[in-house]
């Protein structure tokens, strides 16, 4: 019987066993401490901090936490599941398998939670009694479902208003600004932050150099009572508003007829845009103006940034009532599209049922306005003021009288 060749030479026999140490070192080092969160830490789904609020919590609290109130919250839920599906989830029927550990309340709690909070999932985790594998699973079938369910629901769906709603829209909007009566929303654009990705070219088109960081780009138009319903989203955060406006202007175009939507200056007024987005006057604007029509422009241009608040109020509602935005979104594309939406047809479910908006609240035909736009208005300072800006045909005005 013969030996290895190595073995004979005790010179390479001790050079193979430092080679094998130093490998196993390498190896060692490489092993991240990791800690986990285990089940025997957690309470009981059935005895969870959830389950408290759910059966015994106030109206109050049950809508400070969840964002809705418990009609809300139940229709909701019978919206995103069948009657069968809810049956058998109560009763633990499965076609197979262990029943399931949330019934269908805790999984839309579960959703609500995730949605309308910045936690990590381990925060989640304590609250609703379950590992981070079980939150995962369920939040992520849960989006799903509310995508599939919600984007052709009346309540909560996102859809362009046909001609008899744009009609009611423009004369709600017109109670409040009776010299405008062709606006039938407000539009503005959302910056959100995302996770890196290792993808070179993605990561180059979420690149925003205003923000400096990773971000994704979004557009939403809110109408007067206070829901989406248009939006453009999970475009690159390298693209500015008017570049992703150029994607649909088409689709506006088609669509809304003789109407207006109310922009800021970050958007296109001209060209294709031209009579489909309105907005205030830029101060190069407003200098260059003839002195027989100054007046009148600038009136309407302070309208338009009265109107243009309206936007700012819908990125409150989304960005306040659903705190996910705040934190980084994932990197993957359908991942991260699927959280937007999400919150977006919520938002919409909610703003029908609940209320709590502020777009609809102002807008609303019975809402008395008692402060002038020349009053204490919070905005006033954003105004143009007649005779603020000469224009050059000034002069030329004054020599012909």
């Amino acid at each position: 019987m013969t030996s290895h060749p190595i073995l004979d030479d005790p010179v390479r026999y001790q050079i193979l066993v430092f080679i094998v140490i130093l490998l196993m070192i390498e190896y060692h080092n490489s092993i991240r401490t990791r800690s986990y969160l285990h089940r025997n830490a957690l309470t009981s789904a059935h005895t969870s901090s959830w389950k408290q609020l759910l059966d015994n919590g106030d109206e109050s609290s049950f809508l400070h936490m969840t964002g809705l109130n418990r009609h809300a919250f139940y229709l909701l839920r019978d919206a995103l599941f069948s009657k069968d599906e809810l049956c058998n989830l109560v009763l633990g029927k499965r076609k197979r398998g262990r029943p399931q550990l949330l019934n269908p309340d805790a999984q839309l709690g579960l959703l609500l939670f995730y949605i309308g909070s910045t936690m990590g999932i381990k925060w989640i985790c304590m609250i609703f009694g379950i590992t981070p594998s079980t939150c995962s699973h369920f939040i992520n079938a849960m989006m799903t479902r509310a995508c599939n369910k919600l984007e052709v629901h009346p309540m909560a769906r996102v859809q362009f208003p046909d001609k008899d709603k744009m009609a009611r829209f423009a004369e709600q909007i017109q109670l409040r600004e009776p010299s405008i009566g062709d606006v039938i929303g407000f539009m503005d654009g959302l910056s959100l932050a995302t996770e890196c990705t290792s993808e070179r070219m993605a990561q180059n088109a979420m690149y925003c150099g205003y923000d400096c960081d990773t971000m994704v780009n979004n557009i939403f138009i809110y109408g007067p009572d206070g829901k989406v319903f248009f939006c453009a989203i999970n475009y690159p955060g390298s693209w500015a508003d008017g570049a992703v406006t150029r994607n649909f202007l088409p689709f506006l175009r088609g669509r809304i007829g003789d109407y207006k939507i109310v922009v800021d200056q970050g958007f296109p007024r001209s060209g294709d845009a031209y009579g489909i987005l309105v907005g205030p006057l830029t101060k190069k604007g407003a200098r260059k103006l003839h002195a027989s029509v100054r007046a009148e422009m600038i009136r309407h241009s302070n309208i338009y940034v009265s109107l243009r608040q309206a936007s700012e109020w819908g990125m409150r509602a989304l960005q306040g009532s659903f705190p996910r935005f705040k934190k980084r979104l994932p990197s993957n594309s359908r991942k991260r599209e699927k959280v937007i939406r999400t919150i977006v047809l919520v938002h919409n479910f909610r703003t029908h049922l609940v209320g709590m908006n502020q777009i609809r609240t102002v807008f609303d035909p019975e809402y008395e306005r008692s402060l002038a736009i020349e009053g204490h208005d919070k905005i006033y300072q954003y105004y143009f003021k007649e005779g603020d800006y000469a224009s050059d045909s000034d002069d030329d005005l004054d020599d012909e009288e």
